[in-house]
C-alpha cells in the first residue's frame, strides 16, 4: 500500500481523538522508530538547575519530518546540545510525536526528547473531555501515550491543556496526569511527564506564571512544571519556596519566550536578561521557540546568528561532559551543501537529515577572550567536509611565537578502559597556514595527579613535566582506519594509547593545538574527524564490516520498493549508504540510519548497501541484483 509507505517515510502527529484511540504500532518495519539509544553523559550535580528547549517553529513537521532526509538548502538545525537537558518537540496538533530525526540527534548527545499532548480552546475542550470522561477513558488514553513513547523510543511528554475544564472533571484530569506519569515510569526508566502552567484546580484556564496552590495539584502528579512567561521576582520566589518545601526546587522550569511576548527583556538576543533573572534564584529554565533565530534573522545567516544567540547565554548554561567511549565524530551538523566520504564527493547538492548529525563539541567560542579581529574561532565548514556535510575549522592568531594556540573541543569525564585505545584524527591545513597541529588530552590519574598527553607527528625534544608525547603508530595498520593517508589534502593520523595498567586514568578534556616559530597572520586548519575507540572494537570490524540478508520488496507497479538488510556489527554503524548501479555508473540513492530504505521510482541494474562505521570507516559493499 503506497499510501502506508508514504506515511512510513514521514513523521506526522495524531490530530484527533479517534486517531489516538485507534493507534497501533503494526508489524511493518518502521523507519520512524529511533535506533539511537540515549547516550551516557555526566548528570547535573545536585543543586544545579536544568534547562529545557521547547521547539515550536512554523507549526512543526517541516522538512524535519522526512525519515530519509530532504533537499533543503537553508534548514533549521540545533547543535548546542551541551547546554540542555531536555528537548520538547512542540506543535499545536493533539498528539505531537517527535520526528525520529530529532530523537536520534538528541539521544546521540545524551539529551532526552519529549512529545507534546495538547488541547486548546473550544475544539480542544471537546477532545480533552473525551479523554477525561471517565477513569476508563483516561487510562486508555494514557496507555496509548505510553505505547507510542515506547514504540518510537522517545522519553516523555509535555502536557499542555489550554482550555477550560469542567469542574467535575478536574480530578479526572489530575488522575490522567498521575496515571500517565506512573505508567510511563514503569515502562521507560528515566522517562518524565511535565505539566504546562495553564489550568487551575477549579478547571479555570488562567496562566499563573508561578507554582502556587492553584496549580500545585498537577505538579504533584508528575515530574515538573513549565511556567508561563510573565513572571516576576516575587513569583519566582514563591515558586522556589513551594517547590523547595517538597524537595523539588529543580523541577520548576521557568518559561522564557524567545519571541518576547510579555517576557522580561523582550526575547531575541536579549533572552539573556530573562535567563539571568531566573538563574539569580538558581532555578531551572524552559527556553521556548529558539527557532526565532531561523524564522526572523535571515536563513542565509543562520549559523552565524545561532552561534551569537547561544554565545550570549553561555555563562548561564553549564555544559555537560562526555563520559564514555567510543567517541567518534566528523562534526557534521545533519545538513550540508554536499555529502563527502573520506574527502571524496559522493553527492553534490544540499541535504538535511538530523538523524545523521554527528557528535558536536561541548566547548564553543565562549572559551576565548573577546578581542575583535584576533579572537580565535571554532566554526563548522560546509564547503569542504571530510565525511558527511561539514568539518570543523579552527583559526586564530598566535598570542606569542612561543605559545601554542589551543582550541578546547570537549569537556569529558571518560575513564579509559584497561586496554589499548586507538586515537585518530584527520586534518587539512588551509591556504598559507604554516604551523604544526597536535591533539592535547588532559588526564587525571587515580591518585588525583594531572597529566597532559600530546599526540603529534613528531617527538618533542624537551617535554614538560607530567607530559607524555605520542607519535603515530603502525600498530593499527591492519585495522579499517589504519593507514596514515592523504586524500584531497586531508591527512589522517593514528595513535595507540596503551591503557593496560591496572590504575584508572580519566580523560578530562580534548583540545587541538597549533604551534609555530615563524607563522605570520591568521592560521587555519580543518578537522575532518576525531575518534577515540577501544582497539578491540575496531578489530572486530575486520571480519564483520558488511551487511547480509538484503531483501528488496516491490510495493507498486511503478517500481517503488522497500529494501531491508541486517548487519552483524550494527552497534558500530553510523549510517548506511544505498547505491544503484547501472551501465557502469554508481549513484547514491540516499542514506539511512536504520536497516531499511524506501525508493520511490524504479531503479535499473543492481542495488548496493554500504555500512559506514564510527562515522568514517566504510565497510564492504553488498550488491543485490
Amino acid at each position: 500500500d503506497w499510501n502506508r509507505l508514504i506515511f512510513d517515510m514521514e513523521c506526522l502527529p495524531l490530530k484527533t481523538f479517534e486517531e489516538l484511540d485507534s493507534w497501533s504500532s503494526g508489524d511493518l518495519i518502521d523507519c520512524r522508530v529511533s535506533t539511537v539509544p540515549l547516550a551516557d553523559r555526566k548528570g547535573r550535580p545536585k543543586g544545579i538547575p536544568k534547562t529545557l528547549v521547547c521547539h515550536d517553529m512554523c507549526g512543526g513537521y517541516l522538512t524535519d519530518r522526512f525519515v530519509q532526509g530532504a533537499e533543503d538548502p537553508l534548514p533549521f538545525g540545533f547543535y548546542h546540545w551541551q547546554y540542555i537537558d531536555l528537548f520538547i518537540y512542540f506543535s499545536h496538533h493533539f498528539v505531537t510525536i517527535p520526528p525520529v530525526t530529532w530523537i536520534n540527534a538528541a539521544h546521540k548527545h545524551g539529551v532526552k526528547c519529549y512529545g507534546t499532548f495538547i488541547t486548546e480552546w473550544d475544539e480542544g475542550k471537546v477532545r480533552c473531555h473525551k479523554v477525561i470522561e471517565s477513569e476508563e477513558s483516561l487510562k486508555k488514553a494514557a496507555d496509548k501515550l505510553v505505547e507510542i513513547t515506547k514504540y518510537y523510543q522517545f522519553d516523555g511528554w509535555l502536557i499542555n491543556i489550554e482550555n477550560v475544564v469542567d469542574g467535575d472533571k478536574v480530578e479526572n484530569l489530575r488522575k490522567f496526569v498521575e496515571y500517565l506519569t506512573s505508567q510511563i515510569h514503569q515502562a521507560i526508566p528515566g522517562s518524565e511527564v511535565i505539566w504546562y502552567d495553564s489550568v487551575l484546580n477549579t478547571g479555570q484556564l488562567k496562566w499563573q506564571d508561578e507554582l502556587n496552590d492553584k496549580n500545585c495539584m498537577f505538579f504533584d502528579a508528575c515530574d515538573g512544571i513549565f511556567l508561563n512567561y510573565n513572571w516576576n521576582d516575587g513569583k519566582l520566589q514563591n515558586s522556589l519556596e513551594l517547590a523547595g518545601n517538597k524537595g523539588r526546587d529543580m523541577d520548576v522550569y521557568v518559561g522564557i519566550d524567545v519571541f518576547g511576548r510579555g517576557c522580561l527583556g523582550g526575547g531575541g538576543y536579549n533572552t539573556v536578561e530573562a535567563l539571568a533573572a531566573i538563574r539569580k534564584f538558581n532555578m531551572s529554565a524552559a527556553i521556548f521557540a529558539p527557532g526565532w533565530v531561523w524564522e526572523t534573522q535571515g536563513k542565509e545567516s543562520f549559523i552565524e546568528n545561532e552561534n551569537r544567540f547561544w554565545h550570549l547565554l553561555d555563562s548561564y548554561l553549564p555544559s555537560t561532559e562526555i563520559i564514555s567511549l567510543p567517541l567518534s565524530t566528523t562534526f557534521c551538523q545533519g545538513f550540508g551543501k554536499k555529502y563527502n566520504l573520506l574527502g571524496d564527493v559522493v553527492h553534490e547538492g544540499s541535504w538535511y537529515n538530523l538523524s545523521l548529525q554527528e557528535r558536536q563539541p561541548t566547548c564553543t567560542n565562549a572559551q576565548f577572550p573577546v578581542v575583535p579581529e584576533d579572537q580565535p574561532s571554532i566554526m563548522p565548514c560546509t564547503e569542504d567536509p571530510f565525511s558527511g556535510g561539514a568539518c570543523l575549522e579552527l583559526s586564530g592568531n598566535f598570542p606569542r611565537v612561543d605559545q601554542p594556540l589551543l582550541f578546547r573541543l570537549f569537556d569529558t569525564s571518560i575513564t579509559l578502559p584497561h586496554e589499548d585505545v586507538i586515537v585518530s584524527y584527520t586534518c587539512k591545513m588551509v591556504d598559507n597556514t604554516n604551523c604544526d597541529l597536535f591533539l592535547k588530552l588532559e588526564v587525571q590519574a587515580e591518585d588525583g595527579s594531572n597529566q597532559v598527553w600530546i599526540l603529534r607527528e613528531k617527538e618533542i625534544s624537551k617535554p614538560q613535566p607530567n607530559m607524555t608525547v605520542y607519535t603515530p603508530t603502525e600498530m593499527v595498520k591492519d585495522l579499517p582506519n589504519a593507514t596514515v593517508s592523504t586524500t584531497n589534502g586531508w591527512a589522517t593520523w593514528n595513535y595507540c594509547i596503551n591503557c593496560t595498567a591496572e590504575v584508572d586514568v580519566h580523560v578530562k578534556s580534548i583540545s587541538f593545538g597549533l604551534e609555530s616559530t615563524n607563522a605570520k597572520g591568521r592560521q587555519s586548519v580543518k578537522i575532518g574527524q576525531l575518534q577515540m575507540i577501544p582497539k578491540k572494537d575496531l578489530e572486530s570490524l575486520a571480519t564483520r564490516d558488511y551487511v547480509e540478508e538484503v531483501k528488496i520488496e516491490e510495493l507498486s507497479e511503478e517500481g517503488r520498493c522497500r529494501i531491508t538488510w541486517q548487519c552483524p556489527s550494527e552497534a558500530a554503524v553510523s549510517y548506511y549508504n544505498v547505491y544503484s548501479t547501472a551501465n557502469g555508473s554508481k549513484t547514491l540513492l540516499g542514506r539511512s540510519k536504520t536497516n531499511c530504505f524506501y525508493t520511490e521510482t524504479r531503479y535499473k541494474g543492481s542495488v548496493s548497501i554500504q555500512p559506514v562505521f564510527y562515522s568514517t570507516i566504510p565497510g564492504k559493499t553488498t550488491v543485490v541484483k
